[in-house]
C-alpha cells in the first residue's frame, strides 16, 4: 500500500488483488445505513443493532461502522468478514492498533468469510454492507435481513456497468435467517424494495 495516496479521494489498492474505496464513498454509505439504524434502535430499544459487512478489507470502515453503533445505541454487533485470510488479518492488526477497544468490548468481530453467503450464525441484520459488486443480488444475504433492515450493495459485472443499490426488507414471507429457521421457505423477491442509488465501478465480490 503506498501511503503517498492515503489521502486522495480515489480508490486504493491495499494488496491480494483488493482495493479500499474512495472516502466520498464512505461517507454515502454511511450516509445510507444511519438512517435504518436509528429507526431500528427507535424501534426496540431493547434490541441490539447488528450489521455485516461483507469485505472488510483493511478494517477502516469496519472499525467505523463499530464507532457509529456506539454512538446510535451504546451497544451493538458488527461482523466483518472476508473471503482473502491476509485481508482478515490485516483488519484485525489495524483496528487493534487503532481501536483495539472494539475487540475489548466485543462490538467488532472479523473472520474469514464468502461474501456471496454471509455469516448465517450473527443473522438477522439490521444492516448489510457490501464492499464488493456482485454479478447479481446475493439471495444468501438477501434472506439473512430482518424485516426493516436495509443491505446497500454494488452489483455489475466486473469490468462493466455497476450501480449501488439501497435493498429494504419490507416483507417476511421467505426465510428471515436466525430468526424464522424455516428454510423452506425459501427466498421471496416480493420481500424487497430495490432502489438504484449511483454509478460506481468495485472490484468482484469473489466466490469460493
Amino acid at each position: 500500500m503506498n501511503t503517498d495516496y492515503a489521502y486522495e479521494d480515489s480508490p486504493q489498492p491495499i494488496g491480494y488483488h483488493a482495493t479500499i474505496s474512495a472516502p466520498h464513498m464512505h461517507a454515502h454509505v454511511l450516509e445510507d445505513l444511519l438512517p435504518p439504524l436509528m429507526q431500528a434502535s427507535k424501534k426496540d430499544p431493547t434490541k441490539p443493532l447488528k450489521l455485516l459487512d461483507v469485505g472488510c478489507g483493511s478494517g477502516y470502515l469496519t472499525a467505523v461502522f463499530g464507532r457509529m453503533l456506539g454512538l446510535v445505541k451504546g451497544r451493538g454487533k458488527v461482523f466483518g468478514i472476508d473471503v482473502i485470510p491476509e485481508l482478515v488479518a490485516m483488519s484485525r492488526n489495524n483496528i487493534q492498533e487503532e481501536d483495539g477497544d472494539l475487540f475489548d468490548s466485543k462490538t467488532v468481530e472479523v473472520m474469514i468469510g464468502d461474501g456471496w453467503k454471509g455469516y448465517p450464525d450473527g443473522a438477522p441484520y439490521t444492516v448489510i454492507h457490501v464492499g464488493a459488486a456482485a454479478a447479481t443480488f446475493p439471495k444468501a444475504l438477501l434472506n439473512q435481513l430482518q424485516l426493516g433492515g436495509v443491505m446497500v450493495i454494488p452489483v455489475g459485472p466486473d469490468g462493466g456497468i455497476q450501480h449501488l443499490y439501497r435493498v429494504e426488507r419490507v416483507g417476511d414471507r421467505g426465510e428471515i435467517v436466525g430468526e424464522s429457521n424455516d428454510s423452506s421457505k425459501g427466498f421471496v423477491e416480493d420481500d424487497y424494495e430495490i432502489q438504484k442509488l449511483l454509478g460506481v465501478r468495485y472490484v468482484p465480490l469473489v466466490r469460493t
